[in-house]
């Protein structure tokens, strides 16, 4: 029911990993990559009062994301420092809360910050 919500009333959200792979020794770099899926989400302001300016920054927005990708298939759990593009901008994923009321995830609570 929270993914038909989320696709009903949100938008289509990319959700970015990137993966560090083996390291070269020659090159002295370890080479990354990048996956990337979707999923429907809603985004939210911060009220001025969760505003802190050390733990929720102006500008910090939330992101109610959607357990499911827009396939309906499960979601890979995102993280801390995966980005996310909504509407055109992208954001860096700041702190993460599944929300999982009987031990499964419906959805993630993601406070996310724009790239500057």
């Amino acid at each position: 029911m929270a993914n038909q919500q989320l696709k009903d009333k949100g938008l289509t959200c990319t959700i970015t990993k990137q993966t560090a792979g083996t390291y070269s020794t020659s090159t002295g770099v370890a080479s990354v990559s990048t996956s990337t899926q979707s999923a429907y989400g809603a985004l939210f302001d911060y009220e001025n009062k969760n505003i802190d300016g050390t733990l929720v920054k102006k500008g910090d927005r939330r992101l109610l994301l959607s357990a499911l990708n827009t396939a309906g298939a499960a979601l890979t759990a995102p993280s801390v420092n995966d980005t996310v593009t909504a509407n055109s901008v992208t954001y860096t994923i700041i702190a993460i809360r599944p929300i999982a009321p009987s031990g499964v995830a419906v959805a993630y609570d993601c406070q996310i910050r724009g790239i500057a």
